[in-house]
């Protein structure tokens, strides 16, 4: 009995060793990511005499509101919100029911050439958009599609844009994971592929949707690369394209003022802010749909 009594506690000390290990390596993994968005926030508040005063590390004297204004206004922080707001929500939904659908005919549906097709779109993550920009850019000036959203949202609702090749491939591996006896049943009952996929396939993919549609809205948000390209027209722009041009635009509102990096940090913040609060909603069902997809372990 004792001998049972010493083995059970030498296990609890160490799992507790294992547990504290653990969680000792985690806070410095959350360290290292959450330092830079820390130190953000932190100049983002401090006024210029609090940024040169060496007796100020992290907490500022007084919040300076200024900089927030000066970046709101820098920014066209409302418009461009919107803006982004819009087309991302747009794009990521297209994004989300095109690669379903084509990531379902993949796993499931037999044709000539699938095989050779999906290859095709897997050889497509590997080529970088820089690659194929000025072909793009001729397409869309002929179809009159340049200095609007078209160019985003028609290629999402097509499957493709951003990371869309990686977006069915996600689906795909989903579906394929799925049982056949689910739609054995459906096509003994009459139903067609289509009313197989919308009745029984897709509401049970939710994972993947969530996951599809979060990383899909995300990178439209934060891209600059095509946005830079396609529109010129500043009542237009998105978010990332205004930070990319805050200097300028801060030095034609003169409120550029000299070793005062405050306002630019602060328009940083309010760039992402927006994915912060949506995260930190959405974070219990996304980690748990990443679990889900397969995409981990």
């Amino acid at each position: 009995m004792n001998l049972l009594r010493t083995l059970l506690d030498g296990q609890r000390l160490k799992r507790a060793f294992y547990q504290l290990v653990t969680f000792v390596l985690l806070l410095d993994v959350a360290f290292i990511f959450l330092l830079p968005l820390l130190r953000l926030a932190s100049t983002a508040m401090m006024s210029p005499t609090d940024q040169h005063d060496p007796t100020v590390v992290w907490l500022p004297h007084e919040i300076h509101i200024e900089n927030f204004v000066r970046a709101i206004a820098a920014l066209d922080y409302w418009q461009a919100l919107r803006n982004t707001m819009l087309v991302a929500l747009a794009a990521a939904a297209l994004q989300t029911i095109s690669a379903a659908v084509v990531g379902y005919g993949f796993a499931r549906l037999k044709f000539p050439g699938r095989d050779a097709l999906f290859g095709l779109v897997l050889f497509s993550l590997i080529v970088p958009p820089q690659t194929i920009i000025i072909q793009l850019f001729v397409l869309y000036g002929k179809l009159d599609w340049l200095d609007g959203y078209l160019p985003f949202l028609v290629p999402s609702a097509m499957g493709m844009g951003l990371r869309g090749a990686l977006f069915i491939f996600i689906f795909r591996q989903f579906f394929k994971g799925m049982p056949y006896e689910l739609e054995d049943a459906a096509y003994i009952d009459g139903a067609s592929p289509l009313r197989v996929f919308l009745s029984i396939m897709l509401p049970l993919a939710q994972p993947a949707i969530l996951v599809v549609f979060l990383f899909s809205f995300v990178w439209h948000w934060n891209d600059n690369f095509e946005p830079s390209i396609y529109l010129t027209n500043p009542d237009k722009f998105f978010l990332p394209q205004h930070l990319n041009n805050l200097e300028a635009m801060m030095r034609a509102l003169h409120m550029l003022l000299t070793g005062n990096t405050g306002a630019i940090m602060a328009a940083s913040l309010l760039t992402f802010l927006p994915l912060l609060v949506i995260y930190l909603f959405a974070r219990r069902y996304f980690v748990e749909s990443i679990e889900r997809t397969g995409l981990v372990g």
